[in-house]
């Protein structure tokens, strides 16, 4: 059911769009309005916008936009009942009496997880989970570590956390659904982890979202089992102690593979250690790395997937603007097995002295080669500068030449020079990528309309977003337009829902604002809203420009696919407009 449009009109005025998003972001004034780097793309330059007066934001980057709920819903990965759920309970406002079916389910799955979460940990103090302590112990974990992470154990028995879950009142359907119980062939159901040390999952508001388990046999299924996506779970969007890194008061993250490295780092002090949740990094996860975070340290296992990965993670860390640093670990497969050999303070002389992506890619790119060997070194060194293409610092570009040329015995002029031949290269092809992706992307790449044809003054998706805009700002318009224009005239399919969408909320006395409309539309109707809304913000829309707008869009020249859908009458009334015009 949706929550009434009086509701999230309070709800929006009580949470200023300012003030939220500067807890995300650095706003700086321009004009009337606010600036920032966009926290849904990877930028340099400034294109995120906030309009206080409409109470809305939007980047001209990437093309996100919305309002203060939208903003909230897409920053921490929450529904729009969600969304509305957290800005209430900021601002103190109680949740109207509506409820949702879906809200409902999800607080059922978190109800199920703590739950299990505490079901898990009796295990592990019961006689069940002497195994199970044992080698935790021998893993060299404190207590404290392990009440800290509510680390746990599923016992070996296939019904122990099914049935205690029904004594709690879940159904069977609710435990499928939370990924805690799986249908046997019979349609029953038995636990989906058995025999397991249990890691669970906690996102930044203390919910238990989802469980990690750890075979303790050498049988059983795989040594690692992690939850499956649920309503309140995506693995590709969280990592694995997020909640303890973010609180860590360091400006850089330590990434590590696995739950068990996670957890011997934070037990040596290094509690701004996070791990990926059994898939490898996401550029999700890189982007809530960058919110968190101005330097990430890749401490991948050493061996060969491992560092695999690790190149994998560089690349997807170069889209976005963070720093990259790459720990190199001798004598030690992972941080948990270095700091047992060598202690805390040789594993923090170790994060110190950690080289930079780009030393981590041309000492590997350098293994390769027998720089001794002529035609080798003149192969590595055109590789070399490839790797170096992508520097804009002239120092750094001075630096690493000289480093080349000495390790090398090449003059450096000739190293430079391939460099920069290298780079304006790069910089003609991406030139190329960009032009192809603006002539596909947009509002360009939506406007059908030909502007060489005789009889469009103005293209129709235009018109049709003009009046859009100035029907939301003003809904007093309604009449005048609604008399001359029907949902069948606006041939954007946005703009024609949207269109539809207004008339029922202003028939039934509802106000079509930008907010009250964007929980009741599409994602991509409301992105392509806040849009308009944005590129308008200082042009005034009157009463006049609509109806100009209105003959533009009843008179423009019909496609030849719109024309074969109208019927005759439409078509003359339409031949009767174009008449009308001339004269």
């Amino acid at each position: 059911m949706a929550i009434p449009a009086v509701y999230i009109q309070e709800l929006v005025a009580r949470n200023d769009i300012y003030d939220v998003i500067s807890r995300y972001v650095s706003l700086q004034r321009a004009g009337r309005l606010y600036k920032g780097l966009c926290p849904f793309h990877s930028e340099r330059t400034p294109s995120f916008m906030v309009y206080p007066e409409t109470q809305s934001y939007y980047c001209f980057g990437c093309g996100a936009g919305g309002d203060v709920i939208k903003f909230t819903m897409e920053m921490n990965s929450l529904s729009y009942i969600e969304a509305v759920r957290m800005l209430a309970q900021q601002c103190g406002m109680p949740m109207p009496d509506e409820d949702d079916g879906q809200a409902r389910l999800k607080a059922r799955i978190l109800e199920m997880n703590k739950l299990a979460a505490r079901y898990f940990h009796n295990c592990l103090k019961s006689d069940a989970g002497r195994d199970a302590r044992k080698y935790l112990r021998d893993r060299q974990l404190s207590d404290k570590t392990i009440i800290n992470f509510g680390l746990g154990y599923a016992p070996q028995g296939w019904q122990g956390l099914c049935d205690h879950l029904r004594a709690k009142g879940f159904t069977d359907n609710e435990i499928v659904t939370a990924y805690l119980g799986a249908r046997n062939k019979k349609g029953g159901i038995y636990d989906i982890f058995r025999d397991r040390i249990m890691f669970p999952i906690i996102d930044l508001r203390g919910n238990v979202i989802a469980f990690g388990g750890r075979r303790m046999g050498d049988e059983g299924g795989p040594k690692y089992l992690n939850s499956g996506d649920t309503p309140v779970f995506k693995k590709s969007n969280g990592l694995f102690a997020l909640n303890l890194a973010k609180k860590s008061g360091r400006d850089s993250f330590i990434l590590a593979e696995g739950y068990m490295d996670v957890i011997s780092l934070h037990q040596a002090g290094f509690s701004n250690a996070v791990a990926t949740l059994g898939t490898a990094l996401t550029q999700q996860q890189a982007r809530l790395i960058g919110d968190y975070a101005k330097k990430v340290i890749i401490c991948y296992d050493s061996d060969e997937a491992g560092q695999k990965a690790t190149r994998r993670a560089m690349d997807i860390f170069s889209k976005e603007d963070i720093t990259v640093q790459v720990l190199a670990m001798e004598g030690a497969k992972d941080p948990d097995e270095y700091i047992k050999k060598y202690g805390r303070q040789s594993f923090e002389l170790l994060l110190e002295g950690a080289n930079s992506a780009l030393d981590f890619s041309l000492l590997k790119l350098k293994k390769q080669y027998d720089i001794s060997n002529a035609e080798q070194r003149v192969e590595y060194l055109t590789k070399a500068c490839d790797v170096l293409a992508g520097l804009t610092n002239p120092i750094q570009q001075d630096v690493y030449c000289s480093r080349l040329a000495n390790e090398t015995g090449t003059d450096k002029t000739s190293i430079k020079l391939q460099l920069e031949r290298t780079a304006a290269r790069r910089r003609r092809a991406n030139n190329r990528k960009k032009e192809q992706e603006l002539l596909h992307s947009g509002v360009g790449s939506k406007i059908k309309v030909d502007y060489r044809q005789k009889g469009n003054t103005m293209p129709k998706a235009y018109a049709q977003q003009q009046i859009i805009c100035a029907l939301v700002r003003d809904n007093s318009l309604y009449s005048s337009i609604a008399q001359r224009l029907q949902p069948e005239n606006f041939t954007d399919g946005d703009m024609r829902r949207v269109y539809i969408r207004v008339c029922d909320m202003l028939e039934n006395n509802i106000p079509a604002t930008y907010t009250t409309l964007s929980g009741r539309i599409s994602d991509s109707a409301a992105n392509a809203l806040a849009g308009i809304f944005a590129r308008n913000a200082d042009i005034i829309i009157t009463g006049k420009d609509v109806q100009m707008h209105i003959e533009n869009l009843l008179t423009a020249k019909l496609s030849q696919s719109e024309a074969s859908e109208k019927t005759l009458d439409e078509m003359t009334e339409r031949l009767k407009l174009l008449k009308e015009k001339k004269k």
